[in-house]
């Protein structure tokens, strides 16, 4: 049985990774990227959406029971009662 909080911990720590990497790549385009409203504009949409998508899942997970646990090898087949 493996604990379900097992589960967001490891989301967490790639959301850390996605961040880093999206920081970086924000910073470097802007940087070194063409100055003008295009690179602002596709930097500025790329970190909405990103966001968007993250409170979207942040409000799923709120509604996550994680004191459940997951079994990685079933002992009966799903709809067979004994």
């Amino acid at each position: 049985m493996v604990p379900l909080i097992l589960f967001l911990a490891v989301w967490a720590i790639l959301i850390l990774g996605f961040g880093l990497l999206a920081l970086i790549t924000s910073a470097m385009s802007l940087r070194f990227g063409i100055s003008g409203f295009m690179t602002v504009a596709s930097n500025s949409a790329f970190i909405i959406v990103a966001l968007l998508v993250l409170g979207a899942t942040g409000l799923y997970l709120m509604g996550v029971d994680w004191s459940q646990t997951i079994s990685v090898i079933p002992t009966t087949l799903p709809g067979l009662t004994q």
